[in-house]
């Protein structure tokens, strides 16, 4: 019955027509499984399953590096090195640096199958600063923890579960687990104690949109397949909508949801936006320019201060940056946070300011090689449309401040003298 609804929405829904280009970011002939923004490079690093794609600033393009395992994830170590996940099962399975200028690979530790890598900013209590913590998922080893990227520790209650995605949003943290037991664990204190969700639900990619409500995907082909969502950072799940053979759900920086299928089912392929206030099923898809209708992943690049989209294909990865205006469509403006002083003294606190009837949510500041430096997140409680902070260690140069509020987020240069 689930499938024969869909169709005949499909069919008889008339859907609004947009006018959109979908840009290739890399060449078609790359299968990529996800895309690491700001790692290595300001382009990043391309996930694929014989190796990883690296962007090389000084040639201007993307160079094929592999240990001949899939790679899962990056994430940023330090100025010459990045940490890289690979595995398929095999003994070389775990987590590994890459050395941007020698260009080999070094174990740091085993783990078998890692899904993800996570960098989360975690608040300390005594200095009310922020430290990053990586945190590494195995299919079949648990979750891994670390404050440097290269000692890693197990979290005693992932022992003997499966870690298929993650994503934060301030304190609280979610782990979705598929295995013999399909759960969702959630986490309100930044991972330092553990519980099961109340409803749990099979879920392969979940993430946290700007207000903080989550996201998750039930693949499949069945009669619970579908997009679900989460108000309570992931203890009660309900579903928005029923569809076989989704792989991803991401959002823009203004929240617009999207949504991708691996394969063809009832009618939906390729990605699509998700509007819930909508008619049924409340669906555009934007497929027409990808090589691949395949979307392995769904994100945005949280350097860039234009409205995008960026979709992982079988065939490369595609960025839109039109796709708001169509035929019968009306935007409202964006209004574009502030940030001043700009230059900023070193001995100046730093303002940032929004549109009165919009409200901050985090501020995270970037150097230029894209390491975290500082951030802060404000509560529902807490929240306001002007933060002034006073950032420590902002030394001389270049920062990317990134700002989140209730309607949306941008990224903007911030210059320290």
């Amino acid at each position: 019955m689930k499938n024969l609804v869909i169709i005949f929405l499909f069919v008889f829904f008339p859907f609004i027509s947009r006018s959109y280009t979908w840009q290739s970011f890399c060449p078609d002939t790359i299968h990529a499984n996800n895309i690491c923004f700001g790692v290595g490079s300001w382009k990043g690093v391309i996930c694929s399953p014989g190796g990883m794609y690296l962007w090389e600033e000084d040639i201007e393009q993307w160079t094929f590096y592999t240990y001949g395992l899939p790679v899962n994830g990056a994430a940023w170590l330090d100025g010459n090195k990045i940490l890289v996940v690979m595995g398929n099962g095999s003994w070389s399975d775990g987590i590994y640096t890459f050395d941007l200028t020698t260009h080999q690979f070094e174990v740091v530790e085993w783990v078998v199958t890692p899904n993800f890598i996570l960098v989360v900013p975690v608040l300390d209590q005594k200095t009310n600063l922020f430290t990053d913590e990586y945190h590494v998922g195995s299919q079949f080893g648990g979750l891994y923890r670390s404050i440097d990227g290269l000692t890693w520790t197990e979290v005693p209650y992932f022992y003997g579960k499966s870690c298929t995605a993650m994503d934060f949003y301030g304190e609280h943290l979610v782990v979705s687990e598929v295995s013999n037991i399909i759960n969702i664990h959630c986490s309100d204190d930044y991972g330092a104690t553990w519980h099961e969700a109340a409803s749990s639900t099979l879920i392969t990619d979940l993430k946290f949109n700007n207000a903080g409500e989550l996201y998750g995907i039930f693949p499949g082909y069945s009669n619970s397949s579908g997009l679900y969502k989460s108000e309570d950072f992931g203890n009660n799940w309900e579903v928005e909508f029923w569809s076989d053979n989704m792989s991803s759900v991401g959002f823009d920086a203004m929240g617009t949801i999207f949504v991708g299928w691996d394969s063809l089912a009832g009618g939906n392929e390729g990605i699509a936006i998700y509007n819930p206030q909508a008619p049924p099923p409340g669906l555009t898809f934007l497929n027409n320019g990808l090589t691949s209708t395949h979307i392995n992943k769904i994100l945005m690049n949280p350097a860039m201060s234009a409205i995008a989209i960026f979709c992982c294909t079988d065939s490369g990865v595609y960025m839109c940056n039109d796709y708001m205006v169509g035929e019968n469509e009306v935007c409202e403006t964006v209004r574009q946070p502030e940030i001043y002083p700009n230059p900023l003294s070193e001995r100046e606190n730093l303002i940032v300011k929004t549109h009165e009837n919009e409200q901050i949510r985090s501020i995270d500041i970037f150097s230029a090689e894209g390491k975290i430096t500082w951030k802060t997140v404000l509560s529902m409680n807490t929240a306001r449309n002007v933060f002034e902070c006073n950032p420590p260690e902002l030394k001389t140069g270049t920062y990317l401040v990134r700002v989140k509020t209730d309607r949306g987020g941008i990224t903007k240069i911030l210059l320290v003298r």
